[in-house]
């Protein structure tokens, strides 16, 4: 989707963060921008900064982990411009603890945010742009997404399913003129950690203090950067959008890791090529 001038962009946890960073590097593309966040009042003023550099943007409070609240989402939009044409499923929350301490709150809480808020997103927008036979996705994962270890596992966790689910979907729509990118930043520095906390609902609070490190999110890289490179992705097609090249090591072992092991399966069994195997 080369020409964004003029074209309606969604975008969810658009009240700061990534999800600002993304809203203002669409509104400087010439977008109409629609700022979703759970805190409206954050949405509120983005969207008055928006409005101050001459976009057009709207505020819609949407809590992500409800179906109901994205396909109200879907309905202001349309009523108030009429049509999407790009949309950010960013909205994410972040825990740090060991899987041997979490409490199943933790899981669901990360799960009803970082996959959930995806899955209602595509349910809820995917329709209309197969329809016009125009449109992106952007489904924000994380570095976390490819790779995984203690004492984020609840959350790759989280991540690596939207990657799963981001490459899925770009071979579904690849020729119903949909893009798909995955956003998998590296340190943003946002306010996730403290957001996260403060946006928790009490019923998903266990009230424990897993006592582990957060990343240092201060040290990141700007919001309007990594804003500015998923416009880059929508124009251009690109599906990886991979903030930082300072993981490519550890990823490269991660798949090494995985090869080897197909490479020892089959000095060991012999080559499966050709042949059926055993179910299991």
């Amino acid at each position: 989707m080369q020409d964004l001038e003029g074209k309606v962009a969604v975008i969810t946890g658009a009240g700061s963060g990534i999800g600002e960073g993304i809203a203002r590097a669409a509104a400087a593309a010439g977008m109409r921008v629609v700022v979703a966040d759970i805190d409206l009042e954050k949405a509120r003023a983005v969207t008055a900064e928006l409005e101050r550099i001459g976009a057009q943007a709207i505020a819609v409070a949407t809590d992500v982990s409800s179906l109901e609240s994205v396909e109200s989402l879907r309905d202001v939009t349309l009523e108030h411009f009429g049509a999407v044409h790009l949309l950010c499923n960013n909205a994410g929350v972040w825990i740090g603890a060991l899987m041997q301490n979490a409490d199943i709150r933790d899981w669901q809480y990360l799960i009803n945010v970082n996959l959930y808020g995806v899955i209602h997103g595509v349910k809820t927008f995917l329709p209309l742009l197969v329809e016009q036979g125009e449109g992106h996705i952007v489904n924000t994962a994380s570095v976390g997404g490819l790779i995984s270890g203690p004492p984020e596992g609840l959350y790759t966790t989280t991540k690596f399913a939207v990657v799963g689910l981001s490459e899925a979907l770009l071979m579904e729509v690849a020729d119903k003129g949909v893009g798909v990118s995955v956003l998998c930043p590296g340190l943003v520095d946002t306010n996730l950690i403290t957001q996260s906390f403060a946006m928790r609902p009490q019923s998903l609070d266990p009230g424990i203090d897993h006592q582990q490190p957060a990343p240092d999110v201060a040290s990141g890289i700007s919001p309007l950067t990594v804003g500015e490179q998923v416009m880059d992705a929508v124009r251009e097609g690109g599906f990886y959008v991979i903030t930082h090249d300072d993981y490519r090591d550890i990823i490269q072992m991660r798949h090494d890791g995985i090869l080897d092991a197909l490479d020892a399966h089959a000095a060991r069994y012999g080559s499966t090529s050709g042949r059926k195997l055993d179910p299991q």
